[in-house]
């Protein structure tokens, strides 16, 4: 077997991530926003999708990358796992052969994974729900990948379009998911915070009678990007 683990990385800070929870729970969506302050950048694909209704997380990345039906690094990660982290598996998109299911879901919940994120498909689905167990998979299928032996663990890996490093904050809600750097996860947090806020108080004012273009300036467009237009009403 022959599977390389990292073990000297930082998880995101636990400040950090208490402050993304926070923010998760006072407002209803957040990954949209978080995602236009980084220039709409680090968000999954619509491929990667929830396996039920109302998955809204927040975590630290467990990465782990394995060759085309090769189950054996995802049993691995399971060794190193902490309290709040979120496994993201690169399986190059094999969709035909499920790379999670019950009994590596059971396993991790027990040590305190808060959910799994995967290219590839999962399967069990009846009792991923019941456990629960937040899984975002490509696919469902029955066939569960082979045990060959090969893989890396906490390396940066591609998921759903987005590179992703360990440690990087994962965002999860109704609306997908968003990965900020975690170099940038304070910074990012900040900036999504104001725009919420600036974002509520446009709403506002179209639900006062103004019209959506004359606010964001439809006439400039290409001049302003979201996050310049919202951070207007900080001065109104």
């Amino acid at each position: 077997m022959t599977i390389e683990v990292n073990t000297k990385f930082k998880r995101a800070p636990k400040a950090v991530l208490e402050g993304w929870r926070k923010l998760l729970a006072e407002y209803r969506g957040v990954t949209p926003e978080a995602s236009d302050v980084m220039n709409r950048m680090n968000a999954m694909s619509s491929d990667i999708k929830p396996l039920y209704e109302g998955i809204r997380i927040v975590g630290s990345a467990l990465t782990v990358k394995t060759i085309e039906a090769d189950l054996a690094p995802v049993i691995k990660v399971l060794e190193v796992v902490q309290p709040g982290d979120i496994i993201i598996i690169d399986t190059h998109g094999s969709k035909n052969a499920a790379f999670w299911g019950e009994v590596v879901a059971t396993e991790a919940k027990l040590k305190g994974v808060l959910g799994t994120i995967t290219d590839s498909a999962c399967r069990d689905v009846v009792q991923l729900k019941e456990l629960p167990f937040p899984t975002l998979a490509a696919g469902i299928a029955s066939k569960a990948a082979a045990l060959i032996g090969f893989g890396y663990i906490n390396f940066p890996i591609s998921c759903g379009g987005v590179v992703v490093n360990p440690g990087d904050v994962v965002l999860i809600d109704d609306n997908g998911v968003v990965v900020v750097p975690q170099d940038q996860a304070e910074d990012v947090l900040l900036k999504t915070r104001r725009f919420l806020e600036n974002e509520r108080k446009i709403i506002d004012r179209v639900k006062a009678g103004e019209h959506t273009g004359d606010i964001v300036g439809l006439q400039k467009l290409g001049t302003l990007d979201a996050a310049q237009i919202y951070e207007k009403e900080r001065h109104r």
